[in-house]
């Protein structure tokens, strides 16, 4: 399979809340993170399908204050988890 990433990933484990549109929210951990985006290994059997808009927040304290809620398009899901890309409203 070719690797058509455009920014390297940064093996990282984190605790993330995902929220969609179905108002369910899901706990999953990410196996790897970019500035593009993330990697979310399946925590559960109902992931959103490919399209989906979703948000995320970092569980972890990671500094001064609240999380931010980051915006995000599923792009993949395959057996292991799904891909999300960032979505940024310039």
């Amino acid at each position: 399979m070719d690797n058509k990433r455009k920014e390297s990933r940064l093996p990282i484990q984190l605790d993330v809340e995902l929220l969609s549109d179905d108002n369910q929210e899901r706990s999953l951990q990410t196996r790897d993170l970019s500035n593009g985006g993330v990697y979310l290994e399946k925590g559960m059997n109902n992931l959103p399908p490919e399209g989906t808009i979703v948000h995320i927040r970092i569980k972890n304290n990671l500094g001064d204050g609240d999380p931010p809620l980051v915006k995000a398009r599923v792009i993949r899901v395959d057996n292991d988890g799904l891909a999300l890309a960032f979505i940024t409203d310039d």
